[in-house]
């Protein structure tokens, strides 16, 4: 099996759980203004929908989910990883998060929501654009007419994806006394827009490596994507705390609004 075939839904979990609380979430500073801008929209959905309630597609280890609840929201997290769902269940409040196993490309909730969101580059774990719209078609069709999607991801940088593959280098992205968590990309593909990241715990044993894919989206064509899912485009941001979005902006905050 090939790097390139090796993996499905639950890859992402399955790889990343026994390092994730301590060193991937470590990496995300924006927790808190992610839970402020979310619990602002789902009031303002409430108020304009009757419906408020929030749904994450690929909740993990409850990062966002665990303070959205704890503001007293209902919170809904779809994840196709079990260790991840067990981890959240076992923490502090895990217990008043609904949690669903599937793939969020289709998996189904009994239910409508007011928010739809999807953070952390979780829609680009989708290895085809096939699975990126269907992704974004069950988010609509969890979403009252009015409802909004939210969805965060990282802008392409191609030449430095590139760069990354040629050298081969790893650059330390985080450090705890003797040990690294350092980064690199394995391979890349243009074409596809595909690429391979990869995780390397680094400590007095030697490196331990957790091996990744993303599909990348350019935001222009992730506004068409959403337009085939019956998405409106309304709004985009540089950030959480609506910074202006320009062609210097690493990331976007993405809000669509199910029209019919």
């Amino acid at each position: 099996m090939t790097e390139h075939s090796e993996f499905g839904p639950e890859s992402y979990g399955e790889r990343l759980a026994e390092i994730y609380d301590d060193w991937v979430v470590q990496l995300q500073d924006d927790t808190e203004q992610t839970v402020t801008f979310l619990a602002d929209l789902s009031k303002q959905t409430a108020s304009e929908t009757g419906a408020g309630d929030l749904l994450e597609l690929g909740v993990g280890t409850g990062r966002v989910a665990l303070p959205l609840a704890a503001k007293g929201l209902s919170v809904t997290g779809v994840d196709a990883s079990v260790q991840m769902l067990d981890l959240l269940a076992a923490k502090p409040g895990g217990q008043q998060i609904q949690r669903v196993l599937g793939d969020f490309t289709d998996v189904r909730v009994d239910r409508q929501f007011g928010v739809v969101y999807i953070v952390f580059n979780t829609l680009l774990s989708l290895p085809t654009q096939e699975d990126q719209v269907r992704c974004l078609r069950n988010a609509a069709e969890h979403l009252v007419r009015g409802g909004a999607l939210v969805v965060q991801a990282f802008v392409p940088d191609v030449a430095r994806f590139e760069a990354g593959r040629s050298s081969g280098q790893a650059m330390e992205v985080a450090r705890k006394e003797s040990t690294s968590l350092l980064l690199s990309v394995s391979n890349h593909d243009p074409v596809t827009q595909r690429m391979w990241p990869r995780y390397g715990l680094k400590g007095d044993s030697g490196v331990q490596e957790y091996p990744l894919q993303f599909r990348y989206v350019w935001p222009s064509e992730l506004d068409l994507m959403a337009r085939l899912a019956g998405l409106k485009p309304e709004s985009r941001w540089g950030g959480w705390e609506g910074q202006e979005f320009t062609a210097e902006s690493p990331w976007h905050v993405s809000v669509y609004r199910r029209v019919n």
